[in-house]
């Protein structure tokens, strides 16, 4: 059995003999029309059984009261985010905050395309750790949705809106407690990655060991979205190996930090005697390993929450602000305790 046809916007037009744009000017509320035009047009609808689209309400200057949510990568390639505590809490902190504000918040995969994306009838849209290549970005940018970013877009500019820790602050108190805990030489251990965290990690890190007068010890392993536990601790490997190697570390992976322990061991270093280890909490791993490690904590429910409210402000055209800085924590645990 065919569905009945569903009533457009022209079908209402015609029966009550004006514009589409009359028609979608009276059933909105916008424009300049005589009360009685608005209230005879609304009363075709009805009759008719008119049911405005959401997109085609979007695209008109309405409100659908959708926003989405995706975590970017170069070239669209698939991220088990779900896996992946950083990612879970962040989601779950702006689905707490879009609810308590009557939003529905979908969170759409890394490969939606943009067919995909265009269906959404959306307010607008959280870019999660946006990458440099990532596709999805320029159409997102075009279609002219309010865009929330956690975490600073490689190729924006400073009228985006984003919401992250304040990265800068965030790696000298982590060189500041290694310091204080007696730490003669700190290095950094990254992946070489996509987006702009560990940029701007290595940035304060480099000044750091300038302001002391010290060469900086930075190993980064190449990666992409698809690195794997072997990558990790090859990465690992290669670090505790090297002959300059310092005698405390600043961990920027939680997953790197978990293969350096393993590494240590099997290489005779003893942590944190030989070397302390402060990583950043992201995966969930840090207070279970032997020893503990000492984690940074990144608050990424609240980033998620501070990032939905300034979508929210966003779309009501009003942001206060165009940069949002989260504050982190230091947990010490036994990784940093000589």
């Amino acid at each position: 059995m065919n569905e009945p046809r569903r009533v457009g916007i022209k079908d209402v037009a015609r029966a009550a003999g004006v514009s589409t744009t009359t028609v979608s000017h009276a059933l909105s509320g916008k424009g300049r029309l005589p009360r009685s035009t608005r209230d005879r047009v609304r009363g075709v609808a009805r009759e008719l059984g008119y049911v405005p689209h959401p997109a085609a309400a979007s695209l008109a200057g309405g409100r659908t009261g959708l926003v989405a949510a995706f975590v970017s990568v170069p070239g669209n390639a698939p991220i088990a985010f779900t896996d992946i505590d950083y990612y879970v809490g962040l989601v779950n902190g702006a689905t707490r905050a879009a609810i308590e504000r009557g939003l529905a918040l979908v969170v759409a995969p890394s490969t939606a395309g943009v067919d995909a994306w265009n269906r959404l009838p959306l307010d607008g849209v959280i870019v999660i750790d946006p990458a440099d290549g990532d596709p999805t970005l320029p159409m997102l940018r075009a279609r002219g949705l309010p865009i929330v970013f956690v975490g600073r877009d490689p190729n924006g500019t400073a009228l985006d809106l984003v919401v992250q820790n304040d990265r800068h602050a965030s790696t000298r108190a982590v060189l500041e407690h290694l310091d204080a805990a007696g730490a003669r030489h700190a290095g950094v251990l990254t992946l070489r990655t996509f987006e702009t965290f560990t940029e701007d990690c290595l940035d304060s890190y480099r000044l750091w060991c300038r302001e002391r007068g010290v060469a900086p010890v930075i190993h980064e392993a190449p990666a992409d979205s698809t690195a794997t536990q072997t990558d990790f601790r090859a990465a690992a490997e290669a670090f505790v190996r090297r002959p300059d190697l310092p005698d405390a570390v600043f961990c920027l992976y939680e997953r790197q930090a978990v293969e350096l322990l393993a590494a240590a061991r099997s290489n005779g270093i003893r942590i944190p005697r030989d070397l302390m280890v402060v990583t950043i909490s992201e995966v969930g791993f840090a207070q279970t390993t032997d020893p503990p490690l000492t984690a940074l904590e990144v608050n990424q429910s609240v980033l998620g929450e501070r990032a939905v409210a300034l979508l929210a402000e966003a779309v009501e055209g009003r942001p206060a602000v165009s940069v949002l800085d989260v504050p982190t924590r230091i947990s010490p645990r036994a990784s940093t305790r000589r």
